[in-house]
Protein backbone atom coordinates (compact mmCIF):
# COMPACT_ATOMS: atom_id res chain seq x y z
CA UNK A 1 0.00 0.00 0.00
CA UNK A 2 1.06 3.39 -0.97
CA UNK A 3 2.24 6.16 1.73
CA UNK A 4 1.28 9.42 -0.37
CA UNK A 5 1.38 13.03 0.91
CA UNK A 6 -0.47 15.45 -0.53
CA UNK A 7 0.56 19.37 -0.18
CA UNK A 8 -0.83 22.87 -0.74
CA UNK A 9 1.84 25.30 -1.13
CA UNK A 10 1.49 29.02 -0.45
CA UNK A 11 3.94 32.01 0.06
CA UNK A 12 3.79 31.51 3.84
CA UNK A 13 2.29 28.04 4.76
CA UNK A 14 1.91 23.94 3.30
CA UNK A 15 -1.29 22.55 3.61
CA UNK A 16 -0.72 18.41 3.99
CA UNK A 17 -3.50 15.64 3.74
CA UNK A 18 -1.97 12.04 3.37
CA UNK A 19 -3.16 8.61 2.72
CA UNK A 20 -2.49 5.19 2.36
CA UNK A 21 -5.43 3.63 0.16
CA UNK A 22 -8.08 5.75 -1.27
CA UNK A 23 -9.18 8.28 0.94
CA UNK A 24 -6.89 11.53 1.41
CA UNK A 25 -7.26 12.82 5.45
CA UNK A 26 -6.30 16.32 6.05
CA UNK A 27 -3.46 16.66 8.04
CA UNK A 28 -1.57 19.94 9.19
CA UNK A 29 -0.57 23.43 8.40
CA UNK A 30 2.91 24.43 8.30
CA UNK A 31 3.57 28.18 8.74
CA UNK A 32 6.23 30.02 8.09
CA UNK A 33 8.05 33.24 7.48
CA UNK A 34 6.17 34.91 4.33
CA UNK A 35 8.34 33.67 1.24
CA UNK A 36 10.95 32.01 3.87
CA UNK A 37 10.66 28.36 1.78
CA UNK A 38 13.89 27.28 3.53
CA UNK A 39 12.25 27.82 6.47
CA UNK A 40 8.98 25.85 4.99
CA UNK A 41 11.02 22.93 3.61
CA UNK A 42 12.39 22.27 7.17
CA UNK A 43 9.30 22.65 8.59
CA UNK A 44 8.31 19.80 6.21
CA UNK A 45 11.60 18.08 6.08
CA UNK A 46 10.70 17.34 9.78
CA UNK A 47 7.10 16.08 9.31
CA UNK A 48 7.88 13.31 7.38
CA UNK A 49 10.96 12.16 9.24
CA UNK A 50 9.95 8.61 10.39
CA UNK A 51 7.12 8.36 8.18
CA UNK A 52 8.20 6.81 4.80
CA UNK A 53 6.09 8.82 2.54
CA UNK A 54 6.97 7.05 -1.28
CA UNK A 55 4.30 10.05 -3.31
CA UNK A 56 4.87 13.59 -2.80
CA UNK A 57 1.96 15.39 -4.57
CA UNK A 58 1.91 18.55 -5.00
CA UNK A 59 -0.36 21.51 -6.22
CA UNK A 60 0.40 22.70 -9.41
CA UNK A 61 -1.31 25.91 -9.66
CA UNK A 62 -1.20 26.85 -13.81
CA UNK A 63 -2.50 30.00 -15.44
CA UNK A 64 -6.35 29.32 -16.61
CA UNK A 65 -4.72 28.91 -19.87
CA UNK A 66 -3.15 25.97 -18.94
CA UNK A 67 0.67 27.89 -19.04
CA UNK A 68 3.01 27.74 -16.50
CA UNK A 69 3.45 31.66 -14.56
CA UNK A 70 4.27 32.67 -10.99
CA UNK A 71 2.32 30.34 -8.57
CA UNK A 72 3.62 27.07 -10.35
CA UNK A 73 7.12 28.63 -10.72
CA UNK A 74 7.09 28.85 -6.60
CA UNK A 75 6.41 25.14 -6.41
CA UNK A 76 9.04 24.06 -8.52
CA UNK A 77 11.29 26.17 -6.25
CA UNK A 78 10.01 25.05 -3.32
CA UNK A 79 10.52 21.05 -4.73
CA UNK A 80 13.73 21.80 -5.78
CA UNK A 81 14.84 23.21 -2.32
CA UNK A 82 12.85 20.13 -1.04
CA UNK A 83 14.93 17.89 -3.15
CA UNK A 84 18.07 19.19 -1.75
CA UNK A 85 17.29 18.62 1.77
CA UNK A 86 16.11 15.11 1.53
CA UNK A 87 18.34 13.45 -0.84
CA UNK A 88 16.73 9.80 -0.14
CA UNK A 89 13.73 11.66 -2.16
CA UNK A 90 13.84 10.92 -5.90
CA UNK A 91 12.27 13.13 -8.56
CA UNK A 92 10.64 10.37 -9.82
CA UNK A 93 8.53 10.36 -6.44
CA UNK A 94 7.29 13.92 -6.74
CA UNK A 95 3.97 14.63 -8.70
CA UNK A 96 2.66 17.93 -9.71
CA UNK A 97 -0.87 18.06 -10.25
CA UNK A 98 -3.26 20.97 -11.70
CA UNK A 99 -4.93 22.46 -8.80
CA UNK A 100 -6.68 25.61 -10.33
CA UNK A 101 -9.39 25.51 -8.91
CA UNK A 102 -8.79 23.74 -5.71
CA UNK A 103 -8.58 26.82 -3.38
CA UNK A 104 -12.21 27.95 -4.38
CA UNK A 105 -13.51 24.40 -3.76
CA UNK A 106 -11.77 24.33 -0.36
CA UNK A 107 -13.90 27.53 0.09
CA UNK A 108 -17.19 27.06 -1.39
CA UNK A 109 -17.47 23.31 1.25
CA UNK A 110 -16.44 25.36 3.79
CA UNK A 111 -19.04 27.78 3.04
CA UNK A 112 -21.58 25.69 2.65
CA UNK A 113 -20.48 23.67 5.99
CA UNK A 114 -21.20 26.84 7.71
CA UNK A 115 -18.20 27.37 8.77
CA UNK A 116 -16.88 30.93 10.62
CA UNK A 117 -14.66 32.68 8.72
CA UNK A 118 -11.88 31.85 11.55
CA UNK A 119 -12.20 28.41 10.92
CA UNK A 120 -12.30 28.70 7.20
CA UNK A 121 -8.83 30.37 7.76
CA UNK A 122 -7.55 27.89 9.72
CA UNK A 123 -8.80 25.08 7.68
CA UNK A 124 -8.30 26.19 3.80
CA UNK A 125 -4.75 24.73 3.37
CA UNK A 126 -5.00 21.47 4.62
CA UNK A 127 -8.39 21.08 3.10
CA UNK A 128 -6.90 22.65 -0.26
CA UNK A 129 -4.24 19.60 -0.04
CA UNK A 130 -6.82 17.28 1.04
CA UNK A 131 -8.64 17.99 -3.08
CA UNK A 132 -5.60 17.93 -4.49
CA UNK A 133 -4.45 14.05 -2.86
CA UNK A 134 -8.08 12.79 -3.79
CA UNK A 135 -7.86 14.38 -7.69
CA UNK A 136 -4.69 12.07 -7.79
CA UNK A 137 -6.23 9.24 -6.12
CA UNK A 138 -8.97 8.90 -8.47
CA UNK A 139 -6.05 9.81 -11.41
CA UNK A 140 -3.80 6.86 -10.34
CA UNK A 141 -7.49 4.27 -9.43
CA UNK A 142 -9.26 5.08 -13.05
Amino acid sequence: MSNILGLDIGSKTVGLASSTGNVAKKEITLKFEEWNFEEGVNLLTEFIKDKNYDTFVFGYPKNMNGSIGERAEMVDYFIEGFLVYNPDIKEDQIVRIDERRTTKMAKSIMIEAGLSRQKQKENKDTLAAQLILETYLEQINK
